[in-house]
């Protein structure tokens, strides 16, 4: 099956694919999980930094920040897909020793 992990922060279309994905292949469905949620992680991380930094009021309008929310957003999705911090891998381990889980063997 194709990844399904959305690749851009406002495509929602994957979650269905997600859901018949984990019926079949438990494993490649965990990593998209876990990929998922570093990615709103980062995002959370990122936006308590912007907010904990001084405005500027030359740079500070609701344009700016409403391009920051989109630029951040997109940043997150492209770092967790592509290592990110290294969360991904931990919560896709946490997720095969999860009772029930149906395969021990999880490919990272």
């Amino acid at each position: 099956m194709t990844n399904s992990v959305a690749r851009v922060y406002t495509d929602f279309s994957g979650l269905k694919e997600l859901s018949a994905q984990a019926r079949t292949e438990p494993n490649a469905a965990a990593k998209e999980v876990a990929q998922q949620f570093e990615s709103i992680f980062i995002e959370l991380m990122m936006k308590s930094m912007r907010s904990a930094t001084p405005k500027d009021s030359l740079f500070n309008s609701d344009q700016m920040e409403a391009y920051q929310d989109i630029s951040d957003k997109q940043l997150a999705v492209d770092m967790a897909a592509s290592g990110g911090l290294g969360l991904a891998e931990i919560i896709q381990r946490q997720i095969a020793n999860t009772p029930g889980f149906s395969s021990t063997d999880v490919a990272l």
